[in-house]
């Protein structure tokens, strides 16, 4: 299931692509292409073959000409999982087929042993032929250089209140005092993601920074349009799993889940979805 904690730092990636090379620049010293822009990358990477392959996330960087020169894949990797050593050096190969560019794969691990897995070699066959992920743990992300700025330093706060641990409150204090360096938009958008993943108590800490609460933010422009993926992200989800089970899915029942603006129904729907045998019966 999808959580908060894996979910936000796939949108910081999302809404700055930069940050990928940034992380792989100052955090690890890696070497890059110059670039010009940078895009969001579909994160699918399903080929010709019938298994359907998506990774967390996938940014592009382009030249002034608009041609790429490197691409990042980005996965939050939340605990240690061998059916990775098979699927991201396809990854890796599909998206660089498609660009025609260099690509690289940035593991942001929650936890030191999950790093520590995700570093080994993965070794893919012909000799020579090994992948070697890019790898940020928790305690990497804590070395924030004061003199970064205010959007980057509130990216990498945020990254490591979703690794969890018990520096919440410490944690909410320094984004709290970074966060009020942004514009009003960019403010409520990133302390709405924070406060997904920080404790009541931390909140409560954000909160006197921002004179700001959650349902305040949830209300604002920012709020509306993220909860507006979320339920499109979720309706996506659910006619995948109707899909494969092979369960037709008429117009009007088409309509009427895309069209559900209640979430707990949506969330009933999608359990429901998994042992129906007709559509219909998600709605009784």
């Amino acid at each position: 299931m999808v959580t908060h904690s894996h979910e936000v730092p796939i949108r910081l990636f999302q809404a700055r692509p930069e940050l990928a090379a940034e992380l792989l620049v100052k955090s690890l010293g890696a070497a890059l292409p110059a670039y010009a822009s940078a895009l969001p990358e579909s994160e699918a990477l399903t080929n010709n073959d019938p298994l359907e392959l998506n990774c967390d996330n996938a940014a592009v960087f382009r030249d002034e000409a608009g041609v790429p020169v490197f691409a990042v894949i980005i996965e939050v990797q939340r605990g240690q999982d061998n059916r990775k050593h098979y699927s991201w050096p396809m990854y890796l190969t599909i998206l660089r087929a498609r660009l025609r560019c260099q690509v690289r794969l940035l593991a942001i691990c929650t936890d030191a042993v999950t790093a520590d897995w995700a570093r080994r070699p993965i070794e893919v066959g012909p000799p020579g032929f090994t992948l070697l992920p890019d790898v940020i743990d928790p305690e990497e992300l804590l070395e924030i250089d004061e003199h970064r700025g205010a959007r980057e330093a509130v990216e990498i706060l945020i990254l490591k209140a979703a690794c969890g641990g018990p520096q919440a409150e410490q944690i909410a204090h320094r984004l709290g005092r970074r966060l009020n360096e942004l514009s009003e938009s960019d403010r409520q958008q990133y302390a709405g993601w924070a406060m997904r993943l920080l404790s009541d108590e931390a909140c409560t800490v954000l909160e006197e920074y921002m004179s700001m609460t959650y349902q305040e933010y949830l209300e604002s422009p920012a709020g509306k349009l993220e909860l507006k993926g979320e339920r499109r992200g979720k309706i996506g989800s659910l006619l995948k799993v109707l899909d494969a089970r092979g369960i037709r899915v008429s117009e009007p029942a088409r309509a009427r889940i895309e069209g559900v603006s209640d979430e707990d129904e949506l969330d009933r729907w999608f359990v429901r979805a998994v042992t129906v045998d007709r559509v219909e019966q998600l709605f009784d």
